[in-house]
């Protein structure tokens, strides 16, 4: 009887335990149970932003946010039984994926996440960019323009957005009507085969971008012709030689940029190379050379370095076969050389070259050069370098040489 009183009392207590642990366990989930009340999934940027929890608060909870724009925790404002989270406006004007957890005691107590999407309600604005700025003519060739439609928090509009892209060039304007991915439309505006230029703009939801323009150059340039204008044909040592090109055009039949440099490169009979360079206004490139002193034959091409060539022209200039006066003078240590008389018998230019070579027993000891000034030149031999007591003498000038009798020369 007394072993039946125990058992019932051993089992009264155990089910009086299990009953506090119970509702111990009732109450401890009730007081850590809470629920978002906001359901809505989508929010519009530039609009305020609140979350709000039902439960029991008796530790105040607080709001973690993880936003593109950056990561924070939020305290929230208790109203009655629903504690109240608000965004801060840098957050809810900007568009991302916000990713919440509501935490007590260091402890996640829920978590979720909802969507901040472009304001369609405001204006439409563009961030847009046009490269290269410039192209050549003609197939592979093109410049890219991309425009980014945002809204009037800078927020990037909705992927498949469309955005109208017109381009104008000569008397033709074309739409293109692209929509946004990853942020952006673009466009490849590809060259024409003629040059000029490309203007270019795009429109959103009645916003309009400014105007852009791509510069389309003349591809390389193709062979050409050259021809030359004189006043004679003497080699004078004072007239110019011009060198014109052929209007000088790319494959497509556009004159070529303005300042494309052209080469001019001569040789004269004893196989010297010379140089002269001209640059292109117009197409067209100049080139001159100066008439050389003695007769020559000048054979002249032309080129665009390492794209194109011209033809090879053969320029004559012939002898002038000049009238060349000559005295001596105090001790034969002063010599004369004028005047020279040119083709038509005039006084040459000045600054004709006139060279004296100066020889003792046959051998050359030095030559003296000297211009000419109003068709003379004067040569003085000093006693101090030129000792000896005869030299003989060779004055060239013009093509001509004229040689001396050997001279006695005083030395004083």
């Amino acid at each position: 009887m007394i072993k039946r009183k125990l058992h019932i009392i051993v089992s009264a207590c155990i089910a009086l335990v299990l009953l506090s642990v119970t509702l111990l366990d009732e109450k401890s989930t009730t007081k850590n149970t809470f629920t978002c009340t906001t359901t809505q999934e989508s929010f519009t940027a530039g609009k305020p932003i609140t979350l709000k929890f039902k439960g029991n608060f008796e530790n105040k909870p607080q709001l973690y946010i993880i936003h593109s724009y950056g990561r924070t925790l939020l305290d929230g404002v208790l109203k009655k039984d629903i504690i109240h989270f608000n965004l801060p406006k840098n957050y809810y004007n900007k568009t991302s994926l916000v990713s919440w957890l509501l935490i007590e005691n260091n402890e996640e107590k829920a978590k979720g996440n909802f969507q901040i999407v472009p304001n369609d309600e405001t204006k439409t604005n563009f961030e847009s960019y046009l490269g290269p700025p410039s192209t050549l003519v003609g197939e592979g060739h093109f410049t890219m323009f991309v425009t980014i439609p945002t809204d009037n928090f800078d927020n990037p509009k909705l992927t498949n957005t469309e955005v109208a892209i017109k381009h104008q060039f000569l008397n033709t304007i074309a739409t293109d009507n692209e929509k946004t991915k990853d942020f952006i439309a673009w466009k490849n505006i590809y060259a024409p085969t003629k040059s000029g230029v490309v203007l270019i703009s795009a429109s959103c939801n009645e916003a309009i971008t400014k105007e852009f323009d791509a510069v389309i150059y003349p591809s390389i340039a193709t062979d050409f012709s050259i021809t030359h204008k004189r006043n004679h044909e003497f080699a004078d040592g004072n007239q110019i030689t011009e060198l014109t090109t052929s209007i000088i055009k790319d494959k497509f039949g556009n004159t070529v940029s303005d300042g494309t440099m052209v080469t001019f490169i001569i040789k004269n009979k004893e196989n010297v190379l010379l140089k002269t360079f001209g640059t292109t206004i117009e197409g067209v490139a100049t080139g001159q050379i100066l008439h050389p002193e003695k007769e020559n034959n000048y054979t002249v091409k032309a080129y665009v370095n390492g794209i194109s060539k011209s033809n090879s022209i053969e320029i004559t200039y012939k002898s002038i076969n000049p009238t060349v006066e000559f005295s001596f003078s105090k001790g034969n240590r002063t010599i004369t050389v004028g005047q020279i008389k040119s083709f038509m018998n005039q006084i040459v230019p000045d600054g004709i070259k006139i060279n004296l070579n100066i020889y003792h027993k046959d051998k050359l000891i030095e030559t003296i050069t000297e211009n000419s000034s109003r068709g003379k030149a004067i040569f003085y031999l000093s006693p101090e370098f030129y000792k000896e007591k005869k030299y003989r003498f060779e004055i060239e000038t013009l093509g001509k040489t004229i040689k001396t009798a050997e001279k006695n020369v005083s030395n004083k």
